[in-house]
């Protein structure tokens, strides 16, 4: 996935707080649109709330990190980050840790996704809620099962007219 022409979406400096020790994965499906300023936040954002003190103290090094415990952080993570296939995020949007977008769905400019959002739905807010579906249960099955965006460059050259004018029996056709 392509943030700007030439940027990894690391050098975008969208993802925030992604350290290499903690292991979790940010996923960015096909034909994704992010707009400017949107940022995932990683697990990495999380601090140990079991202790005292909620303050980093094993991410500096000496004496301080000899006691660090990493599975007092672990308890707070959510998993990986996973955005679906054909997702649109909006503007400044923030993605939390663990979440998963569906295929087709669409956050607001400005939302704050703290949970899972079903496929083909319109999310906005903070926190993020599901303000609409963008198509009936039918077809959603019936995108999903088509899941036209993993088809080859050309075959979807092909189907455009479909896939951008709603045209669910074509793109069955198609299949």
């Amino acid at each position: 996935m392509t943030i700007r022409p030439g940027l990894s979406i690391s050098e975008a400096k969208c993802v925030l707080y992604h350290y290499d020790f903690i292991g979790d994965r940010l996923e960015i499906g096909r034909y994704c649109a992010l707009a400017e300023g949107v940022t995932f936040i990683m697990n990495g954002a999380n601090h140990a709330m079991q202790g005292f003190s909620t303050y980093p103290f094993g991410i500096f090094p000496g004496a301080w990190r000899d006691g660090f415990d990493p599975a007092g952080y672990a308890s707070g993570y959510r998993g990986d980050t996973i955005v679906g296939n054909d997702v649109w995020i909006g503007t400044k949007a923030t993605i939390m840790p663990g979440v998963t977008i569906g295929d087709g769905a669409i956050i607001g400019a400005h939302t704050v996704v703290a949970k899972d959002v079903p496929p083909y739905s319109v999310v906005a807010g903070n926190p993020g809620r599901v303000v609409k579906r963008r198509f009936g249960d039918d077809i959603v099955e019936r995108l999903l099962a088509i899941a036209w965006w993993n088809w080859p460059a050309d075959k979807v050259t092909r189907h455009i007219a479909a896939i951008t004018g709603a045209d669910i029996e074509a793109l069955e056709r198609a299949v």
